[in-house]
């Protein structure tokens, strides 16, 4: 049978001694490149408003079916009216946003990088028991909205103003 090695503690630091140019240089670089990437990375800033859903305070039986939507539905609707290309374009005058690509780019390019990249929208929903049928169903009850860019003071401002729309 052949014998099983034992590694010891000097056979470890030999390894090592032999190998400390390789493992210094390797270290070394990835601390450079570490420090670069740091260094050229801009900060990208989010400010994010939840929003809770809360229910008519009219009784349903009073209201009549057509009158009372989902609230995805409703949602979507204010979505719509919010990310309308003339509702952003003015946001985007009134807190001078894309300056430097406002010389390069078309309004509509514009509108469309601040729809897609720099606003995000999502729905927050639960598992609830609806009240006429007495089943388990997603229900949206809040949602949250958030927009990045450069400046801090800036984002929020603009964050503030999107939310502000929703509400």
């Amino acid at each position: 049978m052949e014998k099983e090695k034992i590694i010891r503690i000097e056979d470890v630091l030999a390894i090592i001694k032999r190998r400390r140019w390789g493992i210094t240089i390797s270290a070394l670089a990835v601390f450079l490149l570490s420090v670069v990437v740091v260094l050229v990375w801009e900060p990208v800033y989010r400010s994010t408003s939840t929003i809770l859903i809360e229910d008519q305070e009219i009784p349903r039986e009073y209201v009549m079916a057509t009158v009372s939507s989902y609230a995805e539905q409703r949602l979507q609707a204010i979505n719509q009216r919010t990310m309308s290309a003339s509702r952003l374009l003015e946001i985007i005058k009134r807190f001078d946003l894309y300056a430097d690509k406002r010389k390069k780019l078309t309004t509509e390019e514009i509108v469309e990088i601040m729809r897609k990249k720099d606003i995000k929208f999502q729905t927050i929903t639960a598992d609830v028991v609806d009240p006429r049928t007495g089943r388990p169903t997603a229900a949206t009850i809040a949602f949250t909205l958030s927009y990045e860019g450069k400046n801090p003071v800036v984002v929020q401002q603009v964050a503030t103003v999107l939310a502000s729309l929703y509400l």
